[in-house]
């Protein structure tokens, strides 16, 4: 046997934990573009589960009047939807305005425009029949839509 022995280290290297400091860098550029769309992607649903809200109500309020409700407001005071809604038009803050664009005996267009946000911009809609349409878009051509669930 030779009179060397194994030195047993404790801990790391300089160059070690910088190495460890790049990947995790990398892996946080790689997935943070990813990860705001999502949660772009989740705020637009969320603003189409609330146009779904409007669009039930709208319904209840059809059946008791035989005629579709002009504003948001109408809907609030038969107790049909949340205050919250109506009073994303005058919060400067609200991610998405909602509003009843036209209604009448036979028909109505709610919508839902994307506010406070220098990077995403655009408007969804549902109509009597339920139906959703629109999108929103980035400057770079990124562009979403509702994916609700029928």
């Amino acid at each position: 046997m030779c009179g060397f022995q194994k030195v047993r280290r404790r801990g790391y290297t300089l160059v070690e934990m910088c190495v460890a400091m790049i990947i995790i860098c990398i892996l946080v550029s790689i997935s943070a573009p990813m990860y705001n769309r999502a949660i772009e992607q989740a705020r637009l649903d969320s603003a189409a589960g609330n146009l779904k809200t409007i669009w039930s109500a709208q319904r209840a309020y059809w059946l008791k009047y035989h005629t579709f409700a002009s504003d948001l407001t109408t809907l609030e005071n038969e107790d049909l939807i949340s205050a919250s809604l109506v009073e994303t038009q005058t919060l400067p803050n609200a991610r998405y305005v909602y509003d009843i664009d036209s209604a009448g005996a036979d028909s109505f267009v709610a919508s839902a425009s994307r506010s406070s946000s220098n990077s995403w911009n655009g408007e969804i809609q549902v109509n009597e029949f339920g139906q959703l349409t629109g999108s929103i878009s980035k400057a770079d051509g990124t562009t979403l839509s509702p994916q609700t669930l029928e």
